[in-house]
Protein backbone atom coordinates (compact mmCIF):
# COMPACT_ATOMS: atom_id res chain seq x y z
CA UNK A 1 0.00 0.00 0.00
CA UNK A 2 2.85 2.41 0.84
CA UNK A 3 4.34 1.71 -2.60
CA UNK A 4 1.03 2.51 -4.30
CA UNK A 5 0.67 5.77 -2.34
CA UNK A 6 4.24 6.76 -3.18
CA UNK A 7 3.77 6.16 -6.90
CA UNK A 8 0.46 8.01 -6.95
CA UNK A 9 2.16 10.94 -5.20
CA UNK A 10 4.91 10.87 -7.81
CA UNK A 11 2.56 11.10 -10.76
CA UNK A 12 0.53 13.86 -9.10
CA UNK A 13 3.78 15.75 -8.62
CA UNK A 14 4.48 15.38 -12.33
CA UNK A 15 1.30 17.20 -13.30
CA UNK A 16 3.26 20.29 -14.28
CA UNK A 17 5.33 18.32 -16.82
CA UNK A 18 4.38 18.39 -20.50
CA UNK A 19 1.10 20.21 -19.98
CA UNK A 20 0.50 20.49 -23.71
CA UNK A 21 1.53 16.94 -24.64
CA UNK A 22 0.32 13.49 -23.76
CA UNK A 23 2.19 12.00 -20.83
CA UNK A 24 3.15 8.45 -21.59
CA UNK A 25 4.47 6.16 -18.90
CA UNK A 26 6.48 2.98 -19.36
CA UNK A 27 6.25 0.53 -16.48
CA UNK A 28 9.15 -1.87 -16.71
CA UNK A 29 9.65 -5.19 -14.96
CA UNK A 30 13.10 -6.82 -15.17
CA UNK A 31 13.50 -10.44 -14.14
CA UNK A 32 15.14 -13.77 -14.91
CA UNK A 33 13.68 -17.27 -15.05
CA UNK A 34 15.16 -20.74 -14.55
CA UNK A 35 13.37 -22.34 -17.50
CA UNK A 36 12.78 -20.05 -20.50
CA UNK A 37 10.81 -22.70 -22.40
CA UNK A 38 8.34 -23.00 -19.52
CA UNK A 39 8.07 -19.22 -19.30
CA UNK A 40 7.33 -18.95 -23.03
CA UNK A 41 4.75 -21.74 -22.81
CA UNK A 42 2.82 -19.87 -20.11
CA UNK A 43 3.36 -16.39 -21.54
CA UNK A 44 0.37 -16.24 -23.95
CA UNK A 45 -2.03 -17.03 -21.10
CA UNK A 46 -0.45 -14.53 -18.73
CA UNK A 47 -0.27 -11.83 -21.40
CA UNK A 48 -3.91 -12.28 -22.45
CA UNK A 49 -4.99 -12.09 -18.81
CA UNK A 50 -2.95 -8.90 -18.25
CA UNK A 51 -4.47 -7.24 -21.31
CA UNK A 52 -7.96 -8.16 -20.13
CA UNK A 53 -7.40 -6.91 -16.57
CA UNK A 54 -5.93 -3.61 -17.77
CA UNK A 55 -8.27 -3.18 -20.73
CA UNK A 56 -8.96 0.50 -21.31
CA UNK A 57 -6.09 1.46 -19.01
CA UNK A 58 -2.96 0.01 -20.60
CA UNK A 59 -2.17 1.18 -24.11
CA UNK A 60 0.15 -1.68 -25.04
CA UNK A 61 2.44 -4.32 -23.63
CA UNK A 62 5.56 -6.12 -24.85
CA UNK A 63 7.87 -8.77 -23.44
CA UNK A 64 11.51 -8.95 -24.50
CA UNK A 65 14.34 -11.37 -23.86
CA UNK A 66 17.80 -9.85 -23.66
CA UNK A 67 21.20 -11.20 -24.62
CA UNK A 68 22.14 -11.08 -20.93
CA UNK A 69 19.36 -13.55 -20.13
CA UNK A 70 16.98 -11.03 -18.58
CA UNK A 71 13.32 -10.47 -19.33
CA UNK A 72 12.09 -6.93 -19.95
CA UNK A 73 8.32 -6.53 -19.69
CA UNK A 74 7.09 -3.10 -20.76
CA UNK A 75 3.57 -1.83 -20.10
CA UNK A 76 2.69 1.52 -21.69
CA UNK A 77 0.07 3.82 -20.18
CA UNK A 78 -1.11 7.24 -21.33
CA UNK A 79 -2.08 10.01 -18.90
CA UNK A 80 -2.19 10.49 -15.15
CA UNK A 81 -5.61 8.92 -14.66
CA UNK A 82 -4.73 5.68 -16.40
CA UNK A 83 -1.38 5.59 -14.63
CA UNK A 84 -3.12 5.74 -11.25
CA UNK A 85 -5.56 3.03 -12.28
CA UNK A 86 -2.73 0.82 -13.54
CA UNK A 87 -0.84 1.03 -10.24
CA UNK A 88 -3.99 0.27 -8.25
CA UNK A 89 -4.87 -2.77 -10.36
CA UNK A 90 -1.28 -4.03 -10.24
CA UNK A 91 -1.56 -4.38 -6.49
CA UNK A 92 -4.12 -7.19 -6.87
CA UNK A 93 -2.97 -8.66 -10.19
CA UNK A 94 -1.03 -11.67 -8.86
CA UNK A 95 -3.90 -12.80 -6.60
CA UNK A 96 -6.41 -12.49 -9.44
CA UNK A 97 -4.18 -14.43 -11.82
CA UNK A 98 -3.66 -17.20 -9.25
CA UNK A 99 -7.42 -17.49 -8.77
CA UNK A 100 -7.94 -17.79 -12.53
CA UNK A 101 -4.93 -19.98 -13.36
CA UNK A 102 -3.58 -21.60 -10.17
CA UNK A 103 -1.34 -24.15 -11.92
CA UNK A 104 0.30 -21.60 -14.22
CA UNK A 105 0.66 -19.10 -11.38
CA UNK A 106 2.48 -21.69 -9.25
CA UNK A 107 4.73 -22.66 -12.16
CA UNK A 108 5.58 -19.05 -12.91
CA UNK A 109 6.33 -18.25 -9.27
CA UNK A 110 8.60 -21.28 -8.87
CA UNK A 111 10.34 -20.39 -12.14
CA UNK A 112 11.56 -16.97 -10.99
CA UNK A 113 15.34 -16.90 -10.73
CA UNK A 114 16.33 -14.38 -8.08
CA UNK A 115 14.75 -11.01 -7.47
CA UNK A 116 12.94 -8.85 -9.99
CA UNK A 117 13.02 -5.10 -10.42
CA UNK A 118 10.16 -2.74 -11.16
CA UNK A 119 10.65 0.77 -12.44
CA UNK A 120 8.51 3.57 -13.85
CA UNK A 121 9.53 5.94 -16.62
CA UNK A 122 7.99 8.99 -18.25
CA UNK A 123 8.55 9.69 -21.91
CA UNK A 124 10.63 12.76 -22.76
CA UNK A 125 8.28 14.01 -25.45
CA UNK A 126 10.91 16.17 -27.15
CA UNK A 127 13.14 13.11 -27.54
CA UNK A 128 10.61 10.81 -29.17
CA UNK A 129 11.65 10.30 -32.78
CA UNK A 130 9.00 7.89 -33.99
CA UNK A 131 6.45 8.21 -36.82
CA UNK A 132 2.82 8.83 -35.92
CA UNK A 133 1.87 5.34 -37.14
CA UNK A 134 4.65 3.58 -35.21
CA UNK A 135 3.73 0.11 -33.94
CA UNK A 136 6.12 -1.69 -31.62
CA UNK A 137 4.88 -5.02 -32.98
CA UNK A 138 6.58 -4.19 -36.29
CA UNK A 139 10.04 -4.12 -34.70
CA UNK A 140 11.31 -7.28 -33.05
CA UNK A 141 14.66 -5.87 -31.96
CA UNK A 142 15.59 -3.01 -29.65
CA UNK A 143 18.85 -1.67 -28.34
CA UNK A 144 18.46 -0.20 -24.85
CA UNK A 145 20.85 2.31 -23.32
CA UNK A 146 20.43 3.26 -19.66
CA UNK A 147 22.56 6.17 -18.50
CA UNK A 148 22.80 8.52 -15.53
CA UNK A 149 23.07 12.26 -16.02
CA UNK A 150 24.48 14.66 -13.40
CA UNK A 151 21.48 15.87 -11.38
CA UNK A 152 22.11 19.53 -12.16
CA UNK A 153 22.53 18.95 -15.91
CA UNK A 154 19.36 17.09 -16.87
CA UNK A 155 17.81 20.02 -18.72
CA UNK A 156 21.08 20.61 -20.57
CA UNK A 157 21.28 16.94 -21.50
CA UNK A 158 17.79 16.92 -22.98
CA UNK A 159 18.44 20.08 -24.99
CA UNK A 160 21.75 18.70 -26.26
CA UNK A 161 20.17 15.42 -27.35
CA UNK A 162 17.55 17.35 -29.29
CA UNK A 163 20.27 19.48 -30.90
CA UNK A 164 22.26 16.37 -31.85
CA UNK A 165 19.15 14.95 -33.49
CA UNK A 166 18.69 18.16 -35.47
CA UNK A 167 22.31 18.02 -36.63
CA UNK A 168 21.95 14.38 -37.60
CA UNK A 169 18.90 15.15 -39.73
CA UNK A 170 20.87 17.97 -41.36
CA UNK A 171 23.73 15.64 -42.34
CA UNK A 172 21.44 12.85 -43.57
CA UNK A 173 21.07 10.61 -40.53
CA UNK A 174 17.60 9.43 -39.61
CA UNK A 175 16.65 6.58 -37.29
CA UNK A 176 13.98 5.71 -34.74
CA UNK A 177 14.47 6.24 -31.01
CA UNK A 178 12.61 7.29 -27.88
CA UNK A 179 14.03 8.42 -24.54
CA UNK A 180 12.43 7.95 -21.13
CA UNK A 181 13.25 9.47 -17.74
CA UNK A 182 13.02 7.43 -14.54
CA UNK A 183 10.56 8.47 -11.84
CA UNK A 184 10.68 5.31 -9.71
CA UNK A 185 12.90 2.24 -9.40
CA UNK A 186 16.01 4.03 -10.69
CA UNK A 187 17.43 7.37 -9.62
CA UNK A 188 15.42 10.20 -11.17
CA UNK A 189 18.45 11.45 -13.12
CA UNK A 190 18.49 8.20 -15.11
CA UNK A 191 17.48 8.08 -18.78
CA UNK A 192 16.59 5.06 -20.92
CA UNK A 193 16.78 5.23 -24.70
CA UNK A 194 15.19 2.54 -26.87
CA UNK A 195 16.29 2.20 -30.49
CA UNK A 196 14.06 -0.19 -32.48
CA UNK A 197 15.01 -2.00 -35.67
CA UNK A 198 13.98 -5.13 -37.56
CA UNK A 199 16.88 -7.26 -36.31
CA UNK A 200 20.27 -6.98 -34.65
CA UNK A 201 21.89 -7.37 -38.08
CA UNK A 202 19.84 -4.50 -39.48
CA UNK A 203 20.61 -2.39 -36.43
CA UNK A 204 24.38 -2.71 -36.68
CA UNK A 205 24.34 -2.36 -40.46
CA UNK A 206 22.49 0.94 -40.06
CA UNK A 207 24.60 1.93 -37.04
CA UNK A 208 27.83 1.46 -39.04
CA UNK A 209 26.41 3.63 -41.82
CA UNK A 210 25.45 6.34 -39.31
CA UNK A 211 28.86 6.27 -37.66
CA UNK A 212 30.61 6.86 -41.00
CA UNK A 213 28.50 9.97 -41.59
CA UNK A 214 29.07 11.24 -38.05
CA UNK A 215 32.82 10.72 -38.30
CA UNK A 216 32.96 12.94 -41.38
CA UNK A 217 30.80 15.74 -39.96
CA UNK A 218 32.76 18.54 -38.30
CA UNK A 219 29.55 20.15 -37.04
CA UNK A 220 28.43 16.94 -35.37
CA UNK A 221 31.76 16.20 -33.74
CA UNK A 222 32.41 19.75 -32.59
CA UNK A 223 29.05 19.82 -30.81
CA UNK A 224 29.16 16.24 -29.53
CA UNK A 225 32.55 16.84 -27.91
CA UNK A 226 31.07 19.56 -25.69
CA UNK A 227 27.95 17.72 -24.47
CA UNK A 228 27.18 16.60 -20.92
CA UNK A 229 29.24 13.59 -19.85
CA UNK A 230 26.95 10.75 -18.74
CA UNK A 231 27.56 7.48 -16.96
CA UNK A 232 26.44 4.49 -19.04
CA UNK A 233 24.84 2.01 -16.64
CA UNK A 234 23.82 -0.59 -19.19
CA UNK A 235 23.68 -1.36 -22.88
CA UNK A 236 21.60 -4.37 -23.84
CA UNK A 237 20.01 -5.98 -26.89
CA UNK A 238 16.37 -7.01 -26.68
CA UNK A 239 14.33 -9.40 -28.80
CA UNK A 240 10.55 -9.24 -28.56
CA UNK A 241 9.09 -12.63 -27.65
CA UNK A 242 5.45 -11.58 -27.20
Amino acid sequence: MKKVILLLSLFIGLSSIAQNATKRFALLSESKVKDMDLYKKNLPTADAFARKVWEGVMGNRAVHQSETGSLYTFSFVDGDENFGKFITIRGTFNNKFKEAYPKIADENWANIDGSFRRSTWIRVNALEFLPADFKLENYNFRKVIIETVPSNQQEAYEKEQLKLHEIELKIGIKFLSVTWKAIDGYSTNTYMTLIPDNSILDFYTHFTERQKIRKNSKEYNDFNNTTVITNINRIDHLWRIH
